[in-house]
């Protein structure tokens, strides 16, 4: 058996899901629905892709700090390490090669995606060459997988450049996922709020409609006789959706669907959240982060308009 089995086979044990990937991306099919058993990953031996993937899930979040400068990583950890030091104590800390990091922990409540916003020291912000810093959150509600082990890169001959690896040898081969610290929600968010205060201190410029917070992409597509397939009450219109979220909106229970209302193949009733909001109801895709409504909930040409001056004004 290969290194790369005995570590995969050794994180699932310890309560992860590994992937198959070709450095930082996945090449099964479908990975974001599928659950992996130890027989599968056994017949990943044979394979000759040498990176493994995590996917995640449930109570998983990663705080990813896609940053180059060394001086604003190591600041970011010492604010934030001060103000949650389980972090840093029992979480998981991912290098893939230079200062970039990815820190692994559990939340206690999951989210979808979370940004500062991204920032760059100077030359043309549109240039690709020119070192852009952000950091960004990550939890289940948000399909999302981050490479583990085996190499991260490799140069044009093939030859791996830089490889995954965790600081302390604590790692998901050798941690238990129930040991794994569990921060608030809310201290995403603080992760993000502090970078953007570490890097603006730094003299970093922001780059123009960078805008931080957490993805907000609405359709408003559905219609009254649209058929929803619930979880845990069957398939419903949207009309009777809407009454039965209507009369239970503030109870805090969670209700879940499927996303054959907009996507045949999205089968899995669990993949959908559903929600009671300022646009009535809500059907929230945790794969694209997209949010649908009723169609005539549609906000105005003009308020739409307006919305659009306010968040990016001339």
């Amino acid at each position: 058996m290969q290194q790369r089995t005995v570590f995969r086979v050794a994180m699932l044990k310890n309560g992860f899901q590994p992937l198959l990937n070709d450095c930082k991306r996945p090449i099964e099919k479908g990975w974001p629905q599928r659950t992996v058993d130890e027989a599968e990953v056994l017949s990943w031996d044979r394979s000759a892709l040498a990176s493994t993937g995590m996917k995640v899930d449930g109570d998983l979040a990663v705080i990813d700090v896609d940053v180059t400068d060394a001086g604003l990583v190591e600041a970011l950890a010492g604010e934030f390490g001060a103000r949650f030091p389980a972090l840093f104590e029992l979480g998981l800390v991912r290098h893939a090669g230079g200062p970039k990091e990815a820190w692994i922990v559990r939340v206690d409540t999951p989210f979808g995606r979370l940004t500062s916003r991204r920032w760059y020291r100077g030359g043309d912000p549109d240039d690709p060459a020119v070192p852009k810093h952000q950091v960004e959150c990550f939890g289940s509600l948000r399909t999302r997988q981050f490479a583990v082990d085996g190499p991260h890169a490799r140069n044009g001959a093939g030859e791996v450049v830089d490889a995954y690896q965790f600081a302390g040898g604590a790692s998901p081969a050798t941690t238990p996922h129930a040991a794994l610290p569990v921060l608030p929600q809310a201290a995403f968010a603080q992760a993000c709020d502090l970078f953007d205060t570490i890097a603006a201190a730094a003299g970093l410029i922001p780059v123009k409609g960078s805008n931080k917070g957490e993805a907000d992409l609405r359709r408003f597509e559905l219609d009254a006789d649209t058929e929803i397939e619930t979880r845990d009450h069957g398939t419903m219109t949207v009309a009777e959706l809407e009454r039965f979220m209507r009369a239970r909106h503030g109870n805090g229970a969670t209700l879940r669907c499927s996303g054959s209302f907009h996507d045949r193949t999205r089968v899995r009733t669990d993949s959908h959240l559903v929600n009671w909001g300022r646009h009535g109801l809500g059907i929230w895709d945790s794969m694209t982060g997209t949010t649908w409504h009723r169609r005539e909930r549609a906000p105005s040409a003009t308020f739409a308009f307006l919305e659009q001056l306010r968040r990016n004004p001339l």
